[in-house]
């Protein structure tokens, strides 16, 4: 069956981004474990202004209710990638306030990506948090039987590691594909019942105005599944799939790319590493040409909600590690690779990483916008990291600066360690320039920035007004730890 579906995955359009709200706009967030009204309130306030493009949001659909299963961690995060049913009911809302969200996000200009959970089900017994039964035993569900689960298999730890031989390395990714992530019921994505189930619950989702999907545990798929869900689809939308890629794997992003933009992962391993240890000169190569997937194909960021907690490919710097991070998402930003997507957090104490979101006595998660529209964002509870200064700004600079890839950088500098600077060009024209100071001294350089004679505003606000003469040069000075970006938007005479 596999090989004869293979003419459906290498027919498959790609579904390619950036592709929600205004052809400008080219940023993302993850709003983790968000209520929907905050997320409208985000969208309108925040997000829509600041030129974001769309919010990745939590599964929308009925999950494992801690409060009549057996879950090791009362209100675990990890309850949402436990489907029980695809029902508009989540704890995040119910399905009149999930249509309203979308309705008001796209009215301020961004998009709504949906986490979309259809590798598996529950690893539960119980009621689902809109009072559905379901019995992982039994693999009995509202929407699902037995008959729709692949035979039981468990994914072993060496088949995340590539063997030298052709035969087993294909036997490995087929158990990675049909096989039980965790004890997760794997559910037959090739089942023609299950397909049209999921296909009308994308469907349903883009009818109400959804603008797109991450696509979770893809790589825990085949490929020619997700494709022919997708190809079943009516209307304009951007797909990204999760595919976590250690190089050395016998599934990968490769696998993915023809299909929709994959998650870069090592990509967040490589600037997380460079940022903690202060060794930015080797992200000259942060690109296809250093091992990454093309850049029109890759989501990038500096952490997400795996990462953060160790899981698949740990996440080197996170929103703790202060001004380091903040340093690691302008270059995240400033860079021309791939399509950036921006975390949000809640407050967890580091060590137990399975925590859910902040919630009250009975398990409701806290709002994040209070009295009088103020938001909860002083890290209490929520974390927002996407609202610091020099990330907005940021977000702004990209937008402007339009690079199309990392061949559009030009003039970079390094001092080998722990300095950098770079312009990015949009066609033959220098559209912005970045420096970064990740050292403990201040950073006092002449640099070729590529930008007209002015005076420019440094848009992260630490060093004023920078002065490029004639020849495109600025005497550049940052204390340590800070950055700078500039573009041609922000002149001062």
């Amino acid at each position: 069956m596999r090989w004869l579906s293979l003419w459906l995955l290498l027919a498959a359009p790609a579904f390619a981004g950036p592709p929600a709200g205004d052809a400008g706009r080219s940023v993302f967030v993850q709003l983790f474990e968000w209520r929907w009204e905050d997320v409208a309130r985000e969208c309108e306030t925040v997000l829509g202004p600041a030129g974001f493009s769309a919010v990745q949001v939590s599964p929308p659909n009925e999950h494992v209710d801690h409060r009549s299963s057996k879950l090791a961690v009362p209100y675990a995060w990890w309850a949402r990638y436990q489907p029980v049913s695809y029902e508009l009911v989540s704890r995040s809302g119910d399905a009149e306030a999930f249509t309203e969200m979308v309705q008001r996000c796209r009215a301020a200009g961004v998009g709504i990506y949906v986490d979309a959970v259809l590798n598996h089900m529950a690893d539960q017994v119980g009621v689902g948090v809109a009072g559905s039964r379901f019995d992982r035993e039994q693999r009995r569900f509202p929407d699902f039987e037995d008959r729709h689960f692949n035979h039981f298999c468990k994914i072993g730890g060496e088949d995340y590691r590539a063997s030298d031989d052709l035969r087993e390395n294909t036997a490995r990714a087929e158990r990675l594909r049909r096989c039980q992530l965790l004890d997760l019921p794997d559910l037959d994505n090739s089942h023609a019942e299950v397909q049209a189930r999921q296909v009308a619950f994308l469907q349903q989702l883009l009818d109400l105005g959804v603008a797109g999907f991450r696509i979770d545990a893809a790589k825990h798929m085949f490929p020619a599944d997700i494709s022919a869900m997708l190809r079943q689809l009516e209307g304009d939308f951007y797909v990204f799939q999760e595919v976590v890629d250690t190089r050395g794997e016998p599934v990968g992003v490769f696998d993915y790319a023809a299909i929709a933009d994959v998650t870069e992962f090592l990509y967040s391993r490589r600037l997380g590493e460079a940022f903690a240890r202060g060794e930015l000169a080797g992200l000259q190569t942060m690109n296809e040409a250093g091992g990454l997937l093309p850049g029109s194909d890759a989501v990038v960021f500096v952490d997400n909600h795996d990462n953060q907690r160790g899981h698949g490919i740990s996440a080197q710097t996170t929103h703790r590690d202060g001004v380091v991070y903040d340093l690691a998402n302008v270059f995240l930003l400033g860079w021309p690779y791939g399509y950036p997507k921006l975390m949000s957090s809640y407050t967890w104490d580091g060590i137990h990483d399975s925590a859910g979101p902040p919630h009250d006595g009975t398990g409701n998660t806290l709002p994040v916008y209070g009295p009088r529209d103020v938001a909860d964002c002083d890290g209490e509870h929520w974390v927002c990291e996407h609202r610091r200064p020099a990330t907005l700004a940021m977000v702004g600079f990209r937008n402007r600066a339009r690079a199309a890839a990392a061949s559009d950088v030009t003039h970079w500098w390094s001092d080998g360690a722990a300095r950098l600077a770079f312009a990015v060009s949009r066609g033959d024209w220098v559209q912005g320039f970045v420096a970064i100071n990740r050292a403990k001294q201040a950073l006092t350089q002449r640099l070729q920035t590529g930008l007209p004679a002015g005076h420019y505003r440094n848009l992260l606000g630490e060093s004023g007004v920078i002065v490029v003469d004639a020849e495109g040069l600025a005497d550049v000075r940052l204390e340590p730890l800070r950055a700078l970006a500039i573009d041609r938007e922000h002149v001062t005479d």
